[in-house]
């Protein structure tokens, strides 16, 4: 399977499940976050599209408009205080409010155990783990302020299948992301602020296609019962549900959008 950017495959006709809010999507500029800064506009939000790479955000936001959409770009590194806060200061100062938060940046680092180095320690917490506790303390305050809102923070089926091989840091850290999701969930709750987390498994991003990644693709896809990858539009489909109204009585829970590639393995 090719992975090709630019393409938009799946969406279905929209329904306005998300008119009026306003949605942060981190690394949005591909993959999964890109379909669901497509999907979430599609569906009536205002849309701020986060990434490091410029032409990829600007893109994205080109997208969104010509269908009719609302959105901005923000420039940001996640692994630093100063973008994450601009992220949330231009979305206010744009929009006025937040409602949605999903963090969803990150990167895949697949190492046997014994040759994980600090330097990959230090890396992978600060990205796909601290970035999100601070987003949402930046968040948080303002979405109690508004009465409410939804954060989704995107981690992986690696975070409870332990059979996945080369894991063990990917693994922890998307299990702590988990675990710190339910906790501020039900910190949280009597705030009317849910906070759940998506559990992707096998899915066609660029992450997983190219590079290092692709050599593990085909192994990985025989541990699914479908034969198949997602797709990032059907994992942004999922995402959709729980920050939508519709999931109005759902908070602290993860949601695994595998193809039964969990229960093939016996976790």
């Amino acid at each position: 399977m090719a992975y090709v950017e630019g393409e938009i495959t799946g969406l279905r006709p929209a329904s306005g499940r998300l008119t009026g809010k306003v949605a942060i999507i981190t690394g949005s500029t591909s993959g999964i976050g890109r379909a669901s800064a497509i999907l979430f506009a599609w569906e009536g939000a205002k849309v701020v599209v986060v990434g490091r790479r410029v032409d990829r955000g600007e893109a994205v936001v080109k997208t969104i408009r010509a269908n009719g959409g609302e959105a901005i770009y923000v420039r940001a590194d996640m692994t630093l205080e100063a973008d994450m806060e601009n992220v949330v200061n231009t979305t206010v100062n744009t929009f006025g409010r937040i409602d949605i938060l999903f963090n969803n940046a990150g990167y895949m680092m697949n190492k046997p155990a014994l040759e994980i180095t600090r330097e990959d320690w230090d890396l992978f917490l600060n990205l796909d783990a601290y970035s999100y506790l601070r987003m949402m303390q930046l968040t948080i305050p303002i979405m109690e302020k508004q009465g409410g809102g939804a954060i989704l923070n995107c981690t992986s089926l690696a975070a409870v299948d332990s059979k996945i091989p080369d894991n063990t840091l990917y693994g922890f850290v998307k299990a702590g992301v988990n675990h710190m999701s339910r906790v501020i969930a039900n910190e949280y709750a009597h705030k009317n602020i849910r906070v759940n987390t998506l559990l992707p498994g096998l899915i066609a991003t660029e992450m997983v296609l190219t590079g290092p990644n692709a050599e593990r693709f085909d192994y990985i896809k025989t541990l699914n019962p479908m034969e198949r990858a997602g797709t990032p539009m059907e994992t942004a489909y999922a995402a959709l549900f729980l920050v939508s109204d519709e999931a109005s009585y759902i908070t602290a829970t993860s949601l695994v959008i595998d193809g039964g590639s969990r229960g093939s393995s016996g976790v």
